[in-house]
């Protein structure tokens, strides 16, 4: 899934190269956030849950993008990523129930931005209106994972209270995208450049760094 996002990718970018099957390149976005790393994702997460049932999450959002990739009606794939996703989101409310954390609360969100994003795609919305879901989707897991690794650094109040501003932030333009799209993009990218700045402030990688041997390496 991997290699055929990024060949298509290649193809969006307009380099001539041989493109298997027909409209390839207009699959660059499914393959990689849902095919790529969805599958990922999903399979990561069912490892912590370590229920057989957990691994149809990854299963079926490949199987989507295998669909696609064969030149089955889009529905069928479309309809398996979604069900893939909605797995997901109860794999998250599993691991929550276990041991809620605000890291966990994020990928929670993150989990059921790209279901509601699948869904939507699953409706027939264009897909400028699907992608900002699936970059939250993401972002929302990305940032997560940062925020439970800089556990080790004892957070304050203030430094928590911001991560969660701008998580809430992504998530409220993105359902007011479905009313105002332009404005709740905008917005969007505000939520992005406050996680960023969050991420610059108390990412923990500022620490690790200056360790030495594996811990700087990663």
């Amino acid at each position: 899934m991997l290699v055929a996002g990024l060949w298509a990718g290649l193809g969006r970018l307009g380099w001539n190269f041989p493109q298997p099957g027909v409209g390839l390149a207009g699959l660059h976005g499914p393959l990689m956030v849902s095919g790529f790393l969805g599958t990922l994702i999903g399979l990561e997460r069912a490892m912590a849950v370590g229920s057989v049932w957990a691994y149809s999450a990854p299963v079926f959002a490949a199987l989507g993008a295998v669909a696609l990739l064969a030149g089955f009606a889009p529905l069928v794939g479309q309809f398996l990523i979604l069900f893939g996703s909605l797995i997901l989101v109860a794999i998250f409310a599993r691991l929550f129930h276990r041991h809620g954390s605000p890291s966990l609360a994020t990928m929670a969100l993150g989990a059921i931005v790209w279901a509601v994003g699948n869904g939507l795609w699953l409706m027939g919305y264009p897909l400028y209106r699907v992608v900002p879901w699936w970059v939250g989707f993401l972002v929302l897991t990305i940032a997560s994972e940062r925020l439970e690794l800089s556990r080790l650094l004892r957070l304050s109040f203030l430094s928590r209270m911001g991560f969660s501003a701008a998580g809430g932030m992504m998530a409220f333009s993105l359902v007011a995208s479905l009313v105002a799209f332009d404005a709740a993009i905008r917005m969007a990218g505000i939520g992005l450049v406050a996680f960023a700045a969050w991420l610059l402030r108390y990412d923990i990688a500022w620490r690790t760094v200056s360790y030495p041997g594996l811990h700087r390496f990663m």
